[in-house]
């Protein structure tokens, strides 16, 4: 199974079940990176009221050398001229280190990068090509917006304290293969934006969750 055709077959059954898949926290080893299987995933919902996005996904050719930059925005809501952002995904000059063969970028080598929302519902994404990575020094930034979930992150029908707790406990988590478990990236959450600011060091999926 690919990773696209497992994306799919995961949120598909989201929307038949309504089941929320959830990422939790803690570990043995405080150490090293959190793991959660997909089973233990909690995703943030986007509410019922939330516009669409514009578009589910975007391509663009990123060069050694050069900066470049592309965003995800939902439609404006009836009524409204301003929309707000999905996705931001930032790549510094340095960024490209290896592509997925494992060879390197020199300066002016250019890669193909598409970006797939697999659920817009569950804030899953998709980065194209498997495998390329980014220079630690200048790594690739991945800020994802959670305003469409609204206030209720829990959806139990109140705004309590619960949901700010689970504001604080936001993250970033990526998923290199589909059977490999979902790893917790380190995450800067800044609450009056309802964004969620990460490093990244290569391409694989990518979701939003605590």
């Amino acid at each position: 199974m690919t990773f696209r055709s497992f994306r799919a077959t995961l949120v598909g059954a989201l929307a038949l079940t309504g089941v929320a898949i959830a990422l939790g926290c803690g570990g043995a080893d405080s150490t090293a990176p959190e793991q959660r299987s997909t089973t233990d995933l909690r995703l943030l919902t986007t509410s019922p009221t939330a516009p669409a996005l514009a578009t589910t996904t975007a391509s663009f050719y990123a060069v050694r050398g050069k900066n470049a930059e592309v965003d995800l925005w939902y439609h404006a809501l009836p009524g409204r001229s301003d929309s707000t952002k999905f996705l931001e995904f930032r790549l510094g000059g340095a960024s490209l280190d290896r592509r997925p063969d494992g060879t390197a970028f020199a300066d002016g080598d250019s890669v193909l990068i598409t970006i797939t929302v697999m659920s817009p519902t569950n804030l899953i994404v998709e980065f194209q090509p498997s495998g390329l990575t980014f220079s630690a020094n200048d790594p690739a930034r991945l800020k994802m917006f959670f305003g469409a979930c609204g206030d209720d992150l829990n959806r139990d029908g109140l705004v309590t304290s619960d949901d700010d707790a689970i504001e604080q406990q936001l993250s970033i988590w990526r998923q290199e293969t589909p059977l490999s478990p979902w790893i917790k990236v380190s995450s800067l959450v800044v609450k009056d934006n309802k964004e969620i600011d990460a490093p990244i060091g290569g391409f694989s999926g990518y979701a939003v969750a605590y």
